[in-house]
This record gives structure tokens, C-alpha cells and sequence, in this order.
């Protein structure tokens, strides 16, 4: 069967091409910037054993500023790539991290490139290391480097300046264990913002580690969000779970923004409360209630769930009707729109591989700091595979 075509939404490019084009400068620039800093950060701590090893010979060694030296790899020069000295520099000391300049310089595009795609390990930075340079590089000094470079990782997500042509924005939470708050919370919760722009495109705009979901944690990272240049004039809809920090953050914020509540949340916690005899039967009727064809008739549907169940299951009435309206929100917008907008699951997806992810660390971190790093290289991971997907899915 012949396969249809899809209507690609070019938005303000004016051809397949020229957008294809924009997509590979912005990643070759991004990598560009990358190598700036890995060389900079590995020659760096490379100088800074060597510091350590000769001190008693030699003395205290100082650093004295940068000079800057140029690359030309498979994608154009690198231009300006700052390089650390020292004020008095012994005789015969070479950073062996400058084989980059010569030789060694295709494994090291290659590897560079491969930390781009896949995000920042110390795995694979003493990989690099070992591989490309042929410098063994201690545990602390492979931190080290890796703290350094989830900073600039970080930085994308959480510094970058925004901009205000969001249609939509999707909010949730990953609870992992997080060691340093003692035995009875020795939990946090990665609280995360996805954008969707009115191209499809769409990209984790900003993430935040907490001890909890409260209010006070979500209106710093969203405060923080607008504060960076998305003001929400051109906000469609605000797509959440039903925690009352989150609604009460993004209602000051963003007030006259439409929320939808994820249906769901709302169906799991509506089920959860289900004797375990009637929990099969109060799902097959409470998603019945979704399914409807408007606001009327789901309304209807959620009334005669109500006169089923008032009696035999009132905690699942009571968990139903809380915020009920703001769960048929999604009915005001373009029906070829509901299975996107009416659930968080977009977002969700993601955080089932940072939670994959997070599995190799036996799903615990030390502290929160630690979990903030890891958690950026994840996410600039995954930021960087969404202009891949579909941009049609929200152009209707």
C-alpha cells in the first residue's frame, strides 16, 4: 500500500532544504563549542597532576590566562580554542591532551562527537583519555573533568536565553533515591518543563532537583523559565499532573493560560483507590468517560459513574470529582489535538529513559548536586534527538 505523505509545517523556512540546513549549522556550531571546552577542561586537569607531582621539586606552579590555537576537523575549522598555561612553564612540559592538534586529531572529532549524541559520562571521558590521548587519568581527576563539562551540559538547558513562541508546555516530576536527607526522605524529584513550539519542535526548556513537588520548588523553576524570555504571551495550553504546587505556580505565573489536567494521573489515581473486587470494573467505566465525543457527553458520563460507584466506592468518587473540569480542557481545542494535549505522556517518555538511565547507578545518587549533573547530560541528550521527530503533530 502506498504510504501517505505527511504535511511537513515548515513555519518561517521555505523549504525542506533550508530547514535541514538550519538544523546542521545549529549542530555543528553546539559541537564546535564542545570541543572548545573539552580540550580546554582536559588540558587543564592534565597540568593540574602534573602541578601535584612536582611541587616539591619544583614548587607552586601558577596559571597565567589561555592562548588560543585553531582545529580543522571533517565539519570546519575550530577557531579560538583556549588552551591554559602556566606563568613559569618547566622545561620540557607538554600536555599530551595536545595531540588533539596533530595526529590524534580524527579519534578525537569522532569521540567528541560521539559524547555529543549520546550525553556526558565519566565512562566515556576516561575513555577518551585512554583511547585518543593515551593518558590514564585518575578516578578524581575523570570527576572532575565530568563535573566540568555537565556544567556546560547544564548551562544549555537552564541558562539559555528563551524565546517566547511557545504553544505549549508540559510539566511532571521523576522521584529517584537521593542519598543526604537522612533515612526517612532520602528521596528528590526531578521536576522538568518540556516546550512545544507551533513547528512540533520541542525540547526540555528547563529542569530543577528538589526535595519535593511543593509550590515553592515548581514556581522557582517556572519564575526561572519566564525570567529567561518566555513570558507565555503566545501560551496555548499548560498540560500537568494534578498537584496543587504545580496548579497554584503556574496560575500565578501564567494566569489566563488554559491547564489541562493529564487524564492519566487522573485515571490512576481515581483506579488506585478501587477496592481490589470492584478495580477492574471501575476502569472499564471510569476511561469511559474520555472517550466521549464533547464536553457535554463526558460530563454526562462522569454523572453516571458517580450514581454507580457513590455508594459502593466513595473514595473513588471523591478522587474523581477533585479538579475534574480541569481534566476536559483539552475538549476546547481541534480533536486532531486531544491524544496529544491531554496527557503528559509526551514528556513522560522521557523520563522513563532518564529513569533507564539512572538504573546504573543502582537508581540512587549520593546527593542532590550529583543528581542535578547527571540528570543535564541526560536531558541535553535527549534535547538534541527531538528535531528528528515529526514536526507535523501539532500544526493542525
Amino acid at each position: 500500500m502506498q504510504g501517505r505523505k505527511k504535511d511537513f509545517n515548515l513555519g518561517v523556512f521555505k523549504s525542506e532544504t533550508e530547514f535541514i540546513g538550519f538544523l546542521e549549522n545549529t549542530f555543528t556550531q553546539s559541537l564546535k563549542q564542545l570541543i572548545r571546552q573539552t580540550v580546554k577542561i582536559m588540558i587543564k586537569e592534565e597540568m593540574k597532576t602534573f602541578r601535584e607531582e612536582v611541587h616539591q621539586l619544583v614548587g607552586g606552579l601558577s596559571f597565567n590566562g589561555c592562548y588560543h590555537r585553531d582545529m580543522v576537523g571533517p565539519f570546519g575549522a575550530v577557531k579560538d580554542i583556549p588552551i591554559p598555561r602556566f606563568r613559569d612553564n618547566p622545561a620540557g612540559f607538554q600536555p599530551e591532551t595536545l595531540s588533539v592538534f596533530d595526529q590524534q586529531q580524527d579519534k578525537f572529532f569522532k569521540l567528541i562527537a560521539e559524547m555529543h549524541r549520546m550525553g556526558i559520562s565519566q565512562r566515556k571521558v576516561k575513555h577518551l583519555a585512554e583511547t585518543c590521548l593515551g593518558a590514564k587519568l585518575s578516578t578524581a581527576r575523570v570527576g572532575a573533568v565530568h563535573k566540568q563539562l555537565a556544567q556546560v551540559e547544564e548551562a544549555k538547558i537552564n541558562s539559555a536565553p528563551l524565546t517566547d513562541d511557545y504553544d505549549y508546555l508540559l510539566c511532571d516530576g521523576l522521584w529517584t533515591k537521593t542519598k543526604g536527607y537522612g533515612w526517612d526522605e532520602n528521596r528528590s524529584v526531578l521536576l522538568c518543563v518540556l516546550g512545544i513550539k507551533p513547528t512540533g519542535e520541542r525540547q526540555i526548556i528547563g529542569f530543577l532537583v528538589a526535595r519535593s513537588e511543593s509550590y515553592q520548588e515548581w514556581h522557582e523553576l517556572i519564575l526561572s523559565i519566564k525570567e529567561r524570555g518566555l513570558l507565555g504571551k503566545n501560551l496555548k495550553l499548560i498540560i500537568s499532573d494534578d498537584g496543587g504546587g504545580l496548579t497554584k505556580a503556574v496560575e500565578q505565573l501564567f494566569p489566563g493560560v488554559p491547564l489541562q489536567n493529564c487524564i492519566v494521573h487522573k485515571l490512576r489515581n481515581v483506579i488506585g483507590r478501587a477496592s481490589y473486587k470492584n478495580r477492574k470494573e471501575v476502569a472499564a467505566t471510569a476511561k469511559t468517560i474520555y472517550q466521549q465525543p464533547d464536553k457535554e457527553q463526558a460530563l454526562l458520563a462522569a454523572k453516571s459513574f458517580c450514581r454507580q460507584w457513590y455508594l459502593k466506592e466513595p473514595k473513588v468518587v471523591n478522587s474523581l470529582k477533585h479538579n475534574f473540569l480541569k481534566t476536559l480542557t483539552y475538549y476546547s481545542f481541534d480533536p486532531n489535538l486531544w491524544s496529544k494535549i491531554r496527557t503528559t505522556n509526551m514528556l513522560e517518555r522521557e523520563l522513563r529513559e532518564v529513569r533507564r538511565r539512572i538504573k546504573v547507578f543502582d537508581s540512587s545518587f549520593n546527593d542532590t548536586v550529583s543528581h542535578q549533573r547527571y540528570a543535564g547530560s541526560i536531558i541535553n541528550y535527549l534535547n538534541q534527538n527531538y528535531p528528528s521527530r515529526s514536526k507535523a503533530e501539532f500544526t493542525h
